[in-house]
């Protein structure tokens, strides 16, 4: 698996913004692609409990590292951005996948909805 930021940035245009101005949250998402093992673990909250990949990674990051990051309201152009990148990851990287929106509500980082990631049923 890999990811190609050209590709990302023409299937989910205007994410430009997102990889550009907020570099931070964008490189986090970069570098949970190297933990191969924390990738599984979300995946495995996303794919059995149906918890959205971006939840589990707002407070792994916040909540279990400690990182400062997630702990006060992220603009728009973030929370969408990674939340993209998260669409990407699902639908075509891993492939396979449809998404279906579910309540959050984050109240440290604003975040009011996020995808979860279901298999599609082949026909």
């Amino acid at each position: 698996m890999t990811w190609i930021e050209e590709e990302f940035l023409k299937t989910y245009r205007g994410t430009e913004t997102f990889v550009n101005e907020e570099r931070a949250s964008y490189e986090l998402f970069l570098d949970l692609l190297e933990d191969e093992e924390l990738l599984e673990h979300i995946r495995f909250a996303n794919d059995v409990l149906c918890v959205p990949p971006l939840k589990t990674f707002v407070l792994y990051q916040r909540d279990v590292l400690g990182k400062d990051v997630f702990r006060e309201k992220m603009s728009k152009t973030a929370k969408r951005g990674l939340g993209a990148c998260f669409g990407y990851l699902y639908k075509f990287l891993y492939g396979g996948y449809d998404s279906e929106q579910c309540w959050f509500n984050d109240e440290k980082t604003g975040i009011k909805t996020a995808s979860y990631f279901y298999k599609k049923e082949k026909r």
